[in-house]
């Protein structure tokens, strides 16, 4: 070999030995979309964890609350269960002993039931007026809303600042008449015969007994002279009391006539 080809050769050796150094690898580049998604996914577990805790403390919270509830009411359980171990010494103190009950000097009477606790009357009954304190033959109508008392002499005046009336009865069997003198509770207006004129007529309240119904009512004093008679019942006393049987009379037992007192009798 010439000199001149070994000089090439030489030449060329340093750039085949540079040529065969390994070339290091390039680094590589993180993905970015997987790194936001990892980090979504992070965030969103941390927020449950928040919500849970914060459901996990209002659970204990309503606990502590449904326990003290229960406490209180079973304090006060126990104290009305006290007041009740207690309760019939404390009765006893208050409600004395009921006087023992006499004999009746007369024989009760009883109702005639036709439906629930209601009696039937006839169109015609005997009661038991008070004052005077005698019977009448009373005139059942259910045409009329208020029942009505026939008197004469029916004078009003005023006693104590409060209306009062006077009037006369005429009980059956009795040789006089009976003035009554009664507090004025209201007044109804009525129609007066023979022109039809209205006019408005004191109220009263007298103690009335049919059959086994004995109680306080309200009557209007007219002074119809011409009326077959004297007591007449209308809706307001049959009103959830008894019922009517048309055509039938003293259903109720007839009570034995009494003789009615002459002197005037006067009550609140």
């Amino acid at each position: 070999m010439n000199n001149g080809a070994l000089s090439g050769a030489l030449a060329l050796l340093p750039a085949l030995l540079l040529g065969c150094v390994p070339i290091p690898p390039s680094p590589q580049v993180p993905d970015t979309q997987a790194m936001d998604a990892l980090h979504a996914q992070v965030v969103e577990l941390t927020n449950q964890i928040q919500d849970l805790r914060m459901n996990l403390t209002a659970m204990r919270s309503e606990q502590q609350a449904v326990t003290t509830e229960l406490d209180l009411q079973n304090r006060a359980l126990g104290r009305v269960e006290g007041n009740i171990t207690t309760l019939p010494d404390s009765l006893k103190t208050l409600c004395p002993r009921p006087p023992s009950a006499q004999a009746c000097s007369e024989p009760q009477t009883k109702r005639v039931v036709v439906s629930g606790n209601k009696m039937v009357v006839g169109e015609l009954e005997q009661v038991w007026l008070d004052p005077p304190g005698t019977v009448f033959d009373a005139h059942v109508d259910p045409t009329s809303g208020n029942n009505a008392l026939h008197a004469s002499d029916i004078v009003e005046f005023e006693r104590d600042g409060k209306s009062w009336v006077r009037f006369e009865l005429h009980p059956p069997g009795a040789a006089q008449s009976v003035t009554l003198e009664r507090r004025v509770v209201a007044r109804r207006r009525a129609f007066q015969p023979p022109n039809g004129e209205s006019i408005k007529r004191p109220v009263v309240r007298l103690h009335l007994r049919l059959g086994d119904v004995e109680d306080t009512f309200s009557f209007v004093l007219t002074d119809v002279t011409a009326a077959d008679y004297q007591l007449q019942l209308g809706r307001s006393f049959l009103k959830d009391i008894a019922y009517l049987e048309i055509g039938a009379k003293y259903v109720q037992p007839r009570t034995k006539v009494k003789p009615a007192a002459t002197k005037a009798a006067t009550a609140k």
